[in-house]
C-alpha cells in the first residue's frame, strides 16, 4: 500500500492511496481542494493516476477539502463516499451536479467499513466544525495506515487499540501556539482554529504521539501544517518529542508539503 499527500494545507488537500496487486490493484482518492489539472500532475508525477479511480472520499464539506472532488469522481467515473452532510451545502457539491454529472453517492458513517477491492477502509468521525468530518484507517497488504487531519481534539484518537498496527500515520500538526497567539488573523478566527472544533496545535500532536503512538509506526507525515502560524521544524521538534516520550525511536518523520508531493528525505526520530 502506498499513501501520498498531494497537497496539504488551508490553500488545498489532495491525496492518493493505491493498494493491491496486479489486477487486484486499487486507486483511491481523498479529497480534492485544489485545481484538478494540478492533482492530475501530481498524481501521475508519483505514478498514479487521477482519471482512473477506483472511489473518491471526502473528509468534509469544507471548500480546501471538496472545491472540486465531485469533477474528479465525474472525470474517473468513481462512486463519492461522504457523510451525508458534507454534500449539498454549496453549488459545486450539490445534489443536483451529482446528478448533472452523474455521479454515484455513497454515505459513510462512523466506524462502517467497506471495501475497495482488497482495500479496507474505515471512516472514524472526529470533531470538526464541519459535521460530520472523517478520519479514515486503510487496510491491505498486510499493512495498515490512517490519515487524520481536521480536528480540534484528539479524545476519539485516543481509544484504545484504534491506531495499533499502523505503519503509516498522517496526522494533524496545524499551528504553533504561540504562533497563532501572535499572528495576523482576526481574534473569531484565532479562536476557531485553536478551538475544540478547529485544527491539532504541535503541542495536541505531540502529546497524542506520547500518549498513543503505536509501536508499529514507521512513517508519520505532519500535515495541513499553516502557511502562517506554524513553522515545519517546530512541527518536527514537537513531534520528535512526543515520540522520544512514548519510547518510539526508528520512526521517519515528514512534513507534507503544502503543493506536491513529499520531495524531502525523512528525518528520523
Amino acid at each position: 500500500m502506498r499513501f501520498h499527500t498531494l497537497a496539504s494545507g488551508s490553500t488545498g488537500n489532495c491525496s492518493i492511496i493505491l493498494a493491491g496487486k496486479g489486477s487486484d490493484q486499487v486507486t483511491v482518492g481523498l479529497d480534492c481542494g485544489i485545481a484538478q489539472r494540478t492533482a492530475r500532475q501530481f498524481a501521475e508525477s508519483v505514478g498514479a493516476s487521477l482519471t482512473s479511480l477506483d472511489a473518491v472520499l471526502l473528509t468534509h464539506r469544507h471548500s480546501d477539502h471538496s472545491a472540486n472532488i465531485v469533477p474528479v469522481a465525474a472525470r474517473a467515473k468513481a462512486p463519492l463516499y461522504a457523510g451525508e452532510g458534507a454534500l449539498g451545502t454549496n453549488s459545486r457539491t450539490s445534489w443536483s451536479e451529482l446528478q448533472r454529472r452523474d455521479v454515484e453517492y455513497r454515505a459513510i458513517a462512523d466506524r462502517g467499513s467497506f471495501k475497495v477491492g482488497p482495500l479496507l477502509i474505515t471512516p472514524i468521525e472526529v470533531p470538526h466544525d464541519a459535521e460530520p468530518t472523517f478520519g479514515f484507517i486503510f487496510e491491505a497488504d498486510g499493512q495498515r495506515a490512517a490519515y487524520f487531519t481536521d480536528l480540534g481534539r484528539t479524545e476519539v484518537l485516543l481509544e484504545k487499540g484504534l491506531l495499533d498496527g499502523i505503519d503509516t500515520l498522517v496526522l494533524e500538526s496545524n499551528h504553533d501556539v504561540t504562533m497563532l497567539a501572535n499572528g495576523p488573523y482576526p481574534s473569531m478566527l484565532k479562536h476557531r482554529v485553536g478551538g475544540d472544533l478547529g485544527h491539532l496545535s504541535n503541542d495536541q500532536t505531540s502529546e497524542l504521539l506520547a500518549a498513543a503512538a503505536p509501536t508499529s509506526l514507521k512513517n508519520l507525515v505532519l500535515a495541513h501544517l499553516s502557511l502562517k502560524n506554524n513553522k515545519p521544524e517546530l512541527a518536527l521538534e514537537a513531534a520528535a518529542a512526543g515520540l522520544a516520550a512514548r519510547g518510539l525511536s526508528g520512526v521517519d518523520v515528514v512534513v507534507a508539503p503544502a503543493r506536491g508531493p513529499l520531495r524531502e528525505s525523512p528525518k528520523l526520530f
